[in-house]
């Protein structure tokens, strides 16, 4: 069989399907050569079950008041909209939505021993619309890092509702001013619209997406991933439908924290957000107003001088004398520049988390 090819049609003719299944199972015997398994499947019992998962996808669908081909007659903006009525059907719960995946994945993978000629149309049909909004439920959507996560927030909403009033004939849903975005207007939004399992999912991935840039540019923000996995958590626990408005305002609330703590470097009067989590790193309580300022100096100094160095150097992370050299830089900038009430055990213990995260931050290029 060629290289990346999983499946094929034997044709049989002189007897070698039989000899074939034989050869097969010799080959196919497990390592203690207990048992074998026939690879060959039977193209009749394929096709009934093709053909039992597509009614049971659609019987689900159904049973959520979504007729599957509503999804298949229709065209343009309906055709995008009845998509994503189907996939927020799906979603009302965790275990809904695993279910219709499975579904979608088991047939999706009976398919491929299918050849085209071995369904009918409207069961070709039927699988492709079943296909389509599996692919929407796992896709992931793509943000841009810049943009401030409540406008972010805003264009997911309008979005859902400017293709639910499309697909009505309604009038284009109005555009919010950026500088006006608040947290009831949010609201007021995710009640009009009809998709609200499909808005949270992205605003899961779009949350998530964030944290993760986050907590890669400052370890000391877990709270917020843990704040949001308890959220979660919580909602997924419940199964109730109604819990959903709950949920966003608690992820409204999250995300509004999230925005203050990526401009609190601002607040704390340094020019990056780098400075900032070296500055976290080495924060201790009950310091003086003195002490904090030499913390912030030092972070800054250390910063500088540890991007320069390894500006200098070829793939340091690779060489034991190159990585000791950043560690030492570490060791002597902590050393020099902090206050006096950092012991030498206590200096040892930030040098070694500091140069953890250079090594994951930097590990490529300064």
């Amino acid at each position: 069989m060629a290289e990346g090819k999983s499946n094929g049609l034997i044709i049989d003719y002189i007897g070698i399907v039989k000899a074939l299944r034989k050869a097969l199972a010799d080959y196919t015997v497990n390592v203690c050569g207990a048992g074998s398994a026939d690879p060959t499947v039977d193209k009749e019992k394929l096709i009934a079950r093709i053909l039992e998962i597509i009614a049971s996808a659609e019987s689900f669908l159904a049973d959520r008041d979504f007729a599957l081909q509503t999804l298949i007659d229709a065209k343009g903006f309906e055709k995008l909209n009845l998509l994503k009525t189907a996939a927020n059907a799906v979603s009302a719960t965790l275990e809904e939505k695993k279910t219709f995946q499975t579904y979608a994945s088991e047939l999706a993978r009976l398919v491929k021993y299918a050849n085209r000629e071995d369904v009918e149309t409207d069961v070709r049909q039927k699988y492709d619309a079943i296909a389509a909004i599996h692919k929407l439920l796992n896709q992931k959507r793509r943000t841009a890092d810049n943009v401030d996560l409540m406008v972010e927030i805003n264009r997911i909403i309008s979005e859902y509702v400017q293709i639910e009033q499309a697909a009505e004939g309604i009038g284009p849903s109005r555009q919010f001013d950026i500088s006006k975005i608040d947290f009831d207007l949010l609201r007021r939004e995710f009640s009009r619209a009809k998709k609200k399992n499909l808005i949270l999912k992205d605003l899961q991935d779009l949350i998530c997406e964030r944290l993760d840039r986050m907590l890669l540019n400052n370890p000391n923000r877990i709270q917020y991933h843990e704040r949001y996995q308890a959220i979660i958590e919580d909602y997924n626990s419940q199964q109730d439908r109604a819990n959903i408005e709950k949920t966003f305002d608690e992820l409204m609330k999250l995300v509004q924290s999230m925005d203050q703590e990526e401009q609190r470097y601002v607040r704390e009067r340094f020019s990056s957000d780098e400075e900032l989590s070296l500055y976290d790193m080495l924060f201790s309580e009950n310091l003086s107003k003195q002490d904090i300022q030499k913390i912030k100096q030092v972070a800054v100094d250390l910063l500088q001088k540890v991007k320069s160095r390894i500006a200098e150097l070829d793939h340091w992370t690779d060489k034991q004398e190159t990585k000791a050299a950043i560690d030492n830089l570490i060791r002597d900038t902590l050393w020099n520049g902090l206050p006096e009430c950092y012991d030498e055990l206590s200096i040892s213990g930030y040098r070694q988390r500091i140069y953890e995260y250079v090594y994951t931050r930097y590990k490529d290029v300064a």
